[in-house]
């Protein structure tokens, strides 16, 4: 399936927050008012997945919770993401 696809069935949408050379960059908006970052970039035979909860209030983007950092083979990348983009709830 198409990795836009994929990220898609969990409420990420295309972020224009930034650019990143042979990646692609999402975000989705919880409930909670919390912004999570997505970046899925190729890596040589491997894909690196990155994903961070932010604020963005008044201009500023403040990092909080805990960032997922994980490289992983490009056959693995569709399950990982299923399992991995459940939203996070933050307390």
């Amino acid at each position: 399936m198409k990795l836009t696809n994929v990220v898609a069935k969990h409420g990420f949408v295309p972020s224009a927050l930034a650019q990143i050379n042979n990646a692609k960059l999402y975000e989705r908006n919880n409930s909670d008012g919390v912004t999570e970052l997505l970046c899925v970039q190729k890596i040589g035979k491997g894909m690196r997945v990155d994903r961070m909860p932010l604020l963005i209030a008044s201009g500023l983007i403040i990092p909080i919770g805990e960032a997922v950092k994980q490289i992983l083979p490009i056959s693995e990348l569709e399950g990982f993401l299923e399992l991995t983009l459940k939203p996070a709830v933050f307390h």
